[in-house]
């Protein structure tokens, strides 16, 4: 029976951990109280409050397999994918434009941007290797508008961080293969006959999102042993040791799935090299101020996804806010309308330090701007901050990532999980959790 021991009980170890084959000895080690990283969920006076991730978009199999591994089919809820998606600009909200005759009549963009739209099948390929940002990209294709008004909101949503600090080939790999594959993205879309909605439907849990990894950590049982931080890990000559405050764990694999710095640390000892790859990976720290409001508390009710703020619209350190109460009305209390904004990130990255009165100003001030002076008072506050929030795919992050799988042949039985590594989403570390699992059932069987 081989030993593996997983550091980290975030969803990406919590992943792997769950698709390894039972055959195997596995330890998972967590730093803090409680597993489940940023993907944990509880419960208030009867509203499900989810501290960061509120779910997945299900057209990722592997997120499929992962719930139905630990019980949960039954419990999974949808949204309605034909629900609006609205972003805020020029003082007011607009349909977030997902087909090209919505993207032709949409008043965020004026008549032209919507003619340098145009000239996209007319726009050669960018230089063979080279990195461009997706402001970059976007902006050579489909012109300045497109990224202020519609790229730039989408890209805070997801990454919470501008367009300009972003890789296109890390953060959005098949935007970047779109254009080497068919030259143009609107004759791609033609093509592929796809409008512009993200593909699957977004999908959470009865009792949230952290419903997830509280399932698997159940499974683990003792095999999870939380408020463990490791101290060390060390190379041997038929194995790993794993040292811990409480004592060392001899291992025949070692799946790193904590945060990138922790990762470096870890790694100082045994190679400075991929150490300080994993030190060049920063984090966007994030707030999110969940409020919950009389259903009759605002002149305009919130319906749809929620807001996105587009680029360089004033906004108070908010970059979005998420209806809760609209999107999975099984997390809210009949008769109130429940909200989630997000502060801070890349864009804003000293908002998140700020104390909980100046957090709760900011996001009232952009639902007044939203939809209207607010008549009541909310009926629960409730603040959550995420220090190493989303890890920023910054130029150069696909060569880091490729030093990494260099680092996993070159050092038999070490591996690297994480968010960090080739996708933020729930879904994304499910995947990768997955193909983890068999290349390390692999390389032990």
């Amino acid at each position: 029976m081989a030993k593996i021991v997983i550091v980290g009980a975030g969803i990406a170890g919590l992943s792997v951990a769950a698709f390894l084959p039972d055959r195997h000895d596995i330890t998972v080690l967590e730093a803090s109280e409680h597993a489940g990283g940023n993907v944990r969920s509880e419960s208030i006076d009867g509203r499900t409050l989810d501290r960061a991730a509120n779910g997945w978009l299900d057209s990722e199999p592997a997120i499929g397999r992962l719930v139905e591994r630990v019980g949960l089919t039954d419990q999974l809820i949808q949204a309605d994918p034909r629900s609006t998606r609205w972003i805020f600009s020029g003082g007011q909200l607009h349909p977030a434009p997902l087909s090209p005759p919505a993207l032709l009549s949409s008043r965020l963009l004026s008549p032209a941007a919507k003619l340098r739209i145009l000239l996209e099948p007319f726009i050669g390929r960018a230089p063979e290797g080279a990195e461009e940002t997706v402001e970059q990209f976007v902006s050579r294709r489909l012109g300045m508008g497109v990224v202020n008004a519609m790229v730039g909101p989408m890209v805070s949503g997801i990454f919470a961080a501008g367009p300009e600090q972003l890789s296109l080939s890390a953060a959005f790999p098949r935007m970047h293969a779109l254009e080497r594959e068919h030259r143009s993205l609107i004759l791609a879309a033609l093509k592929l006959r796809r409008g512009g909605a993200p593909p699957g439907r977004l999908t959470s849990l009865m009792n949230g999102a952290g419903q997830l990894t509280a399932a698997i950590a159940q499974r683990l049982g003792e095999r999870l042993q939380c408020d463990t931080p490791v101290c060390a890990v060390e190379r041997r000559r038929s194995g790993w040791t794993v040292h811990t405050d409480g004592g060392s764990i001899p291992a025949d694999a070692v799946v790193l799935a904590a945060p990138a710095p922790a990762q470096a640390a870890l790694l100082r000892g045994v190679d400075g090299e991929v150490a300080q790859t994993l030190s060049g990976i920063t984090y966007s720290p994030v707030a999110v101020v969940i409020t919950a409001w009389p259903a009759d508390a605002f002149p305009r009710t919130p319906d749809g996804f929620g807001v996105l703020m587009a680029r360089g619209e004033p906004s108070e350190g908010v970059l979005g806010t998420l209806f809760t109460s609209s999107i999975f009305p099984q997390h809210g209390r009949t008769g109130e309308v429940l909200m989630r904004s997000i502060l801070g990130g890349a864009i804003h990255p000293e908002v998140p330090a700020l104390d909980d009165q100046a957090l709760l100003s900011a996001t009232q001030t952009m639902l007044n701007r939203y939809l209207g002076s607010t008549r009541a008072m909310p009926a629960m506050v409730k603040i959550y901050r995420n220090p190493l929030g989303i890890p920023l795919y910054a130029p150069g992050h696909s060569a880091r990532l490729a030093l990494l799988r260099a680092a996993t042949a070159r050092h038999r039985g070490l591996f690297f999980a994480g968010n960090h590594m080739g996708g933020i989403g729930v879904k994304d570390c499910a995947r990768a959790g997955e193909v983890l699992a068999e290349e390390i059932d692999s390389l032990l069987r």
